[in-house]
């Protein structure tokens, strides 16, 4: 199958379309965020974080991959996290009113830890294929930026359980922080295999879905 065109740069096959559905979606969340519909912004980054759980599953598929091929899917993987990972939760939190100077430092903060995140692991993928390493990665060093896409739905959820916007701010601020220094500071994170990721959305999904009840029917807020 013809992957690149004389016409356009870049190769376009199935083995990339989830990386770049996961882009197209950050994208819309972030338009959606900065018209000051962060809940739908969330709702593309969940789309984003499943699109990236399993872009890589998809591209394994796919029999006879060059060289480039191989390089490129990485590149644009990582490209797209820094996008769907690291701007658009910045841009749902400015969404929700943090407009402050003082919460810019934290939006800076976050964007660059998840830079530095990022850029570590293709180093350590690289070095592993110079070594010419054949063990797969079991683990992470660090936690992956993709894993905001787990932990922003429910801190949003809860920050927005609250009547106070003060109090909302705060707790968005606290994932920030938190997930800034969870992405650099060292330590071992297992890497998920197909069954695991699967349980974890199940699990996200029955967490997030537990999380809306609460907010609806006990705290009383509508809508997202």
């Amino acid at each position: 199958m013809k992957t690149t065109s004389k016409a356009v740069v870049g190769y376009w096959h199935y083995g990339v379309i989830l990386t770049y559905a996961s882009v197209v979606s950050a994208i819309i969340g972030i338009c959606f965020s900065a018209m000051g519909r962060p809940g739908i912004g969330v709702i593309c980054l969940l789309v984003s974080g499943l699109c990236d759980a399993f872009d890589g599953m998809v591209a394994s598929t796919r029999k006879n991959r060059t060289d480039e091929e191989r390089i490129f899917g990485g590149q644009i993987d990582s490209l797209s996290d820094i996008i769907a990972f690291g701007v658009a939760p910045v841009m749902i939190g400015f969404g929700l009113g943090m407009h402050q100077w003082f919460f810019y430092p934290a939006f800076a903060l976050f964007v660059l830890c998840a830079l530095v995140r990022l850029a570590y692991y293709n180093v350590t993928e690289e070095i592993m294929e110079i070594e010419g390493s054949q063990k797969k990665r079991t683990s992470f060093e660090g936690l992956p930026v993709t894993n905001v896409a787990v932990g922003l739905p429910v801190f949003y959820i809860v920050a927005t359980m609250f009547h106070v916007p003060l109090v909302t701010k705060l707790i968005m601020l606290g994932f920030y922080l938190l997930a800034s220094a969870l992405f650099v500071i060292r330590f071992r994170m297992p890497k998920l295999r197909a069954k695991g990721l699967i349980v974890t959305i199940l699990v996200l999904l029955l967490l997030l879905t537990a999380l809306m009840l609460i907010r609806h029917f006990v705290c009383g807020v509508r809508g997202l």
